[in-house]
């Protein structure tokens, strides 16, 4: 097992209160697997991705649990330690690369710099890795000085990606990699996704709102609603048979390009306000399975046929 979250807690200290951003949330990762993390905008997935990194931005921070890469508690961790994980043994690609690039600084520099961060090497040695790496995400070596604004959005994603490999991690966290790019460009960053995991062995979380997009590439994937893990399964058996009814109703608001008329259908209502949120299960006022219990207690989280899940459709 490469990864291991553990009864996750996040929460952020606000003027307004306390908002509970990640509650509860375990789960495992192995060596060379990718598992895609779902659930609309305020489901908590970017705070679960940037707690993984132990980069939760004030005044949010990790009030319970562990996060143990191959045994190491990443939350028991030193700033100085986790300096030394992070990039080497788990890297991020950001949502945003114009605001995660330096616009001052040409793209193969950057990558250099990255490299000679921590590894040991001559700065014409990891030149000649940059370089290596540009290619090997689908860029030209002749794009090498070119600065961030020279470049397209995914081609700009894809110096992300080349920065977020050259130190050979074991496990890459994307967060919202495909944001603003067209479909087509969206499509060539899965592959490209599933191509470094097939030839570097490496582990990814990719954390999106496009459930149809994850199932193309994930192993797994879990589905988060305001601040739960309320499923993780296998793609397939998600999506041939959704346990939670939150997932059922993600999947139904799916798209079908191959019919000619379709009524296109949405989530009743609005995720709740994770400062004040509602009393036992979270969907309930959104659900159309909601029973009298839904509305008095927390749901637990079962095991069914090998599947997580947080719902009383599932009994005690």
């Amino acid at each position: 097992m490469l990864l291991e979250v553990k009864d996750l807690h996040v929460y952020y200290y606000t003027k307004r209160g306390v908002v509970r951003a990640v509650e509860g949330v375990s789960f495992q990762l192995d060596h060379a697997e990718i598992m895609g993390i779902v659930g609309e905008s305020g489901s908590g997935k970017s705070t679960l991705g940037l707690a993984i990194m132990n980069l939760v931005p004030s005044p949010g921070r990790i009030v319970k649990g562990s996060i143990r890469l191959e045994g190491k508690d990443l939350t028991k961790m030193s700033e100085k330690e986790l300096r030394k994980v992070r990039g080497k043994e788990v890297a991020m690609v950001f949502q945003d690369p114009m605001t995660s690039l330096d616009p001052l600084m040409r793209i193969g520099d950057q990558i250099v710099e990255t490299i000679l961060a921590h590894e040991d090497l001559s700065k014409e040695e990891a030149r000649k890795r940059a370089l290596e790496l540009l290619e090997e995400v689908g860029i030209s070596k002749d794009r090498f000085n070119d600065y961030p604004h020279q470049l397209s959005g995914g081609m700009r994603q894809r110096v992300m990606i080349a920065m977020a490999v050259s130190l050979n991690p074991k496990l890459i966290i994307a967060d919202e990699p495909t944001t603003a790019l067209d479909v087509i460009v969206q499509d060539q960053i899965m592959e490209l996704f599933s191509k470094l995991r097939d030839e570097f062995g490496v582990a990814i979380i990719l954390i999106s709102h496009d459930l149809a997009l994850e199932l193309e590439v994930s192993d797994k994937i879990g589905v988060m609603y305001a601040g739960w893990l309320v499923e993780l399964s296998s793609s397939g058996e998600l999506a041939e048979n959704p346990l939670n009814p939150y997932t059922r109703e993600l999947l139904k608001a799916i798209p079908n390009v191959e019919l000619e008329e379709q009524k296109l259908v949405s989530i009743p209502g609005s995720p709740p306000d994770l400062h004040d949120p509602p009393h036992g299960c979270r969907f309930h006022p959104r659900c159309p399975d909601a029973m009298q219990v839904c509305y008095r207690e927390e749901p637990p989280t079962k095991v069914v046929d090998g599947r997580l899940v947080k719902c009383w459709l599932y009994g005690r």
